[in-house]
């Protein structure tokens, strides 16, 4: 991992779960890591733990809205003013609607897959 140190990650769904800790070990490995969700504060608190901690990294809260394409458009451009770009997309975040496969409402279904590929498409 030392070959990205200094690096800059943004990891989607970084206030819970699998994208807090992958973030979390990013920026124990020395990366700049970009974390964005909808609930920033959590990143938020995870940034001062980081910290706390001496992680050689940082991490950098970005409150993002995956289903906004407003949302994704002004992270990018801030995470461009700030880092001059990504050089890892960790694509986490998602959601869940309790729909049956066969008989859910399709725009439910469109929405989680949306989610999950959204930054894909606009950076």
């Amino acid at each position: 991992m030392d070959r990205w140190k200094g690096r800059v990650a943004l990891v989607t769904g970084a206030s819970v779960g699998i994208g807090a800790d992958v973030a979390k070990e990013l920026v124990r490995c020395g990366m700049t890591v970009v974390g964005c969700a909808r609930n920033v504060d959590k990143i938020k608190e995870l940034a001062a733990k980081c910290k706390k901690a001496g992680h050689r990294g940082v991490l950098v809260p970005i409150k993002c809205d995956l289903t906004k394409e407003e949302d994704i458009l002004a992270m990018f451009a801030t995470i461009k003013a700030q880092h001059k770009g990504v050089d890892v997309c960790i694509n986490n975040a998602g959601l869940g609607h309790a729909e049956p496969l066969l008989s859910g409402k399709t725009s439910n279904w469109r929405n989680m897959l949306d989610v999950r590929t959204q930054c894909f498409y606009l950076r």
